[in-house]
């Protein structure tokens, strides 16, 4: 790790600590209340102005272990979508807008156009669209940035309670817009890299919650971690969350100057197999505890069981390994598999 990445780690560690106790959380997920204490913190240290391909001492990788600890801390806010809209900006060349920002993907939104510079469509689900003024989203071959202001139609949320919109694209502004080839190919797969380094985050605050928690919860006179069918448990959550890193790794290392659809595909299809298995276990481990709303348990769990399933599920990522591998054909299966060839 380096010492800039460690610094902006530990920078946000403290952050969590220093502004995100338990009523600020239950506010946050509870009603969708903007933390704007805390994004004034992040603000400030520089974490929400990241993303792009070239930053600086601050690279692509530092980007995405910022976001993997977000999500380790299950931030209430939309940091992992304003680094996905910013480096997806950035490598079309528009210009970035200041604040939050938010991404529209593909498989939630409908009959999207851009005829004559105005767009149309609708799009579910979208990320903090009520407190967010730009969100970007493709078009046909475009790549749009758009000011949706007033253009909330609904409000919603996912599992997690994360706000999750309704957007009436036809009320939307359109501020800049690239041709793009494959836009909303790009922008799925930019997002469901995102999803995996999420994933992978939260899973290992689960992994850490369940060791502590093991280890300190006694039954029968010792610590329920000394029992050998909870050790099995362990390693079989350990062992998810080591296989969803790995992945997510190899993807990022991939997917520097653009995705790499295939490690994508990769790291989004076992992340989100880690995440359901990796949930299971740890809820099995801690019981009724992990449910409430005091734990933070339940915080990393619903985000997981959300997140593995927002830009394309294991399902759809798996289908798409198996439709690559095949085009390859039978001799090359190694190669394709292990990228040598």
């Amino acid at each position: 790790m380096s010492e800039t990445r460690d610094l902006m780690l530990r920078s946000l560690d403290r952050i969590v600590h220093d502004t995100l106790d338990i009523n600020a959380r239950v506010a946050a997920d509870a009603s969708g209340q903007w933390p704007g204490k805390l994004w004034a913190a992040l603000d400030e240290q520089g974490m929400t102005a990241i993303g792009e391909v070239t930053e600086g001492d601050l690279g692509f990788a530092d980007s995405m272990a910022l976001v993997g600890r977000a999500a380790y801390h299950a931030l209430p806010l939309p940091l992992a979508e304003t680094v996905l809209a910013r480096r997806l900006l950035g490598r079309a060349g528009i210009d970035i807008p200041d604040g939050p920002l938010t991404v529209v993907a593909p498989g939630v939104a409908t009959e999207v156009a851009l005829t004559g510079g105005r767009l149309s469509g609708l799009a579910r689900g979208v990320p903090w669209a009520r407190a967010i003024s730009h969100a970007v989203l493709a078009a046909g071959d475009m790549l749009v940035l758009a000011d949706i202001s007033g253009a909330t139609s609904g409000q919603g949320v996912n599992m997690a309670d994360e706000p999750r919109d309704a957007l009436d694209l036809g009320r939307a502004r359109v501020v800049a817009s690239v041709q793009m080839s494959r836009a909303a190919s790009a922008v799925e797969a930019d997002g469901a890299m995102l999803r995996a380094v999420q994933l992978s985050g939260a899973l290992s605050r689960v992994l850490d919650d369940a060791l502590s928690w093991t280890g300190d919860r006694v039954q029968f006179g010792k610590p329920i971690s000394k029992f050998q069918a909870v050790q099995h448990l362990m390693a079989q959550l350990a062992a998810e969350t080591a296989a969803a890193s790995a992945a997510t790794d190899m993807a990022v290392v991939a997917s520097v100057a653009a995705p790499d659809r295939f490690a994508v595909a990769v790291a989004k299809a076992r992340a989100g197999e880690a995440a359901g298995k990796g949930s299971a276990i740890a809820h099995q481990a801690f019981g009724a505890m992990g449910f409430t709303r005091e734990h933070h348990l339940q915080y990393a769990t619903r985000r997981l069981w959300s997140w593995r399933d927002e830009f394309g599920g294991e399902a759809y990522w798996q289908a798409e390994l198996g439709r690559a591998i095949a085009a390859n054909g039978a001799d090359r299966l190694w190669a394709t598999i292990t990228g040598t060839g």
